[in-house]
């Protein structure tokens, strides 16, 4: 489960190759930098803004590496840095010059660059000195985008605006996790959700590979486990400080259903764990699993579900989703990291009469409010439909909370932020959480696929990126 990623941001500053005379130039500069003392000041200005923003970042968690500015006056300079670009996951396009940015795409830098890497950012500031990028980088991508949309879908445009700079990283950082990803599947992909189908198309289209593990292994070895005398002592250990952190009154549990686990579920929850837990350390630098649990070959066999399972990876940093839905597990794993804290999985509902949504499943993190942040309270308890093994009730907090879901195609995305309330207690899946938004028939005629992720606080803006950068059809409501 090491993770040796690190994401490479590349800046590239157009310089200009007039206008970098000892005294300002006083004809032709309108939108440039008009001499050297100008430009140098506006690179170090610049490049100390980009420094603190990934220096937040990295705070965050995130591993990125921003390299030194190449400076760029001809096309020559930059086909020899090629392999330099080739290197880096983002290229952060700082236009101080119009070394040919400002032609039709066909001999625009933009166009050279998209050649070397996948993703540009253009930076374009306003101040002092008015980059002309502000002026003519507009037009010259949507000229590219009549001739070449998919290129132009790449490039996003940062008009006088280190967030975007920020979100474009998060996003393009989620993404290139994402293509050096392996899930670790246990049972088919659900045919209730995509299954093959749509599991193939993620493959294709983002890149992760798949280690395959049959019901029948899984069974065997949850069993040899079950029997291994140190395996049941460690996975009493792991149960019993999940459900001692989780502890409620027997009037609360009788009230509102929710049984206090025994000693065998306790048991089997744990060795459900510790199976997840090797399966991953034996996949090397995995960091997602998901188990097509509630199939009859896997439940019936092992009499346990892996819902703490799921709650304790989640909260550990990995990506752990349920029954093996394929196309959720994708916005799962994307939203982890754009998000990057723990992401609930979920069963949605909409009340359109009352104007909210109503999210429940058995598997949700404790710590949504983020890895360094204090776990919200649960009640350990049971899953709901089949009353075995482990599973949290979660008490959430108020709060803004982003929501998202995929369609089986993988060509759109439904984004919703929302007013979390806090908890429910229907009798549904344990972990409750009701949502009021301004459109809830804009929820329900935008609906995608049948699982949603939810995080807390507001992820639009990223989500936006991500449909655009991945050229979905994008259903936002807010």
């Amino acid at each position: 489960m090491t993770d040796s990623f690190t994401f490479s941001a590349l800046p590239v500053v157009l310089k200009p190759q007039g206008f970098l005379g000892d005294k300002p130039s006083e004809t032709g500069y309108w939108g440039f930098v008009r001499s050297l003392s100008d430009y140098e000041d506006e690179l170090r200005g610049v490049s100390a803004e980009l420094d603190e923003a990934v220096g937040e970042l990295n705070k965050r968690g995130y591993s990125i590496s921003l390299g030194k500015p190449l400076e760029i006056s001809t096309m020559d300079e930059l086909m020899a840095s090629s392999e330099e670009l080739r290197k880096a996951h983002l290229v952060i396009l700082l236009p101080m010059g119009p070394v040919r940015l400002y032609q039709s795409p066909d001999v625009s830098v933009i166009s050279a660059l998209l050649s070397f890497v996948d993703y540009v950012v253009v930076y374009d500031k306003f101040g002092q000195h008015i980059y002309a990028g502000t002026l003519f980088a507009p037009p010259l991508l949507y000229n590219l985008a009549k001739e070449a949309p998919d290129l132009a879908r790449r490039v996003v445009l940062a008009e006088g605006d280190l967030d975007t700079v920020k979100s474009t990283m998060r996003v393009v950082y989620a993404l290139e996790k994402l293509k050096r990803a392996t899930l670790v599947m246990v049972g088919e992909p659900n045919d209730g959700f995509g299954g093959w189908t749509t599991l193939a198309k993620g493959m294709s289209r983002f890149g992760f590979k798949v280690r395959h593990v049959t019901y029948g292994q899984f069974a065997d070895d949850f069993e040899k486990r079950l029997k291994d005398p140190k395996y049941v002592e460690d996975a009493k250990k792991v149960a019993d400080e999940y459900v001692n952190a989780g502890k409620a009154d027997d009037d609360f549990r009788k009230k509102y259903e929710l049984p206090q686990p025994d000693e065998d579920r306790k048991v089997r929850a744990g060795i459900y764990y510790l199976t997840l837990r090797d399966y991953l350390n034996e996949t090397p630098g995995s960091d997602w699993i998901t188990v097509n649990c509630l199939n009859a070959n896997a439940l019936g066999k092992v009499r346990a579900t892996p819902c703490m399972s799921h709650s304790i990876m989640n909260d550990q940093g990995l990506v752990a989703t349920c029954e093996a839905d394929p196309t959720a597990m994708i916005i799962h794993y994307l939203m982890r990291w754009i998000a990057n804290k723990p992401v609930g999985f979920y069963d949605p509902t909409v009340n359109v009469g009352e104007g909210k949504l109503m999210l429940a499943h058995c598997t949700s993190p404790r710590k949504m409010k983020g890895y360094d942040q204090p776990p919200l309270k649960y009640v350990a308890t049971t899953h709901h439909e089949s009353n075995t093994s482990v599973a949290p009730k979660v008490l959430y907090e108020p709060g803004v909370v982003t929501m998202a879901g995929f369609s089986y195609d993988l060509g759109k995305m439904i984004s919703i932020r929302a007013d979390a309330r806090g908890p429910d207690f229907l009798r549904v899946c344990r972990d409750q959480i009701e949502a009021r938004v301004g459109n809830a028939k804009a929820a329900l005629e935008g609906w995608q696929g049948f699982h949603w992720v939810m995080a807390y606080g507001d992820h639009v803006k990223d989500l936006e990126l991500l449909a655009n950068l991945t050229g979905m059809q994008l259903m936002e409501v807010t």
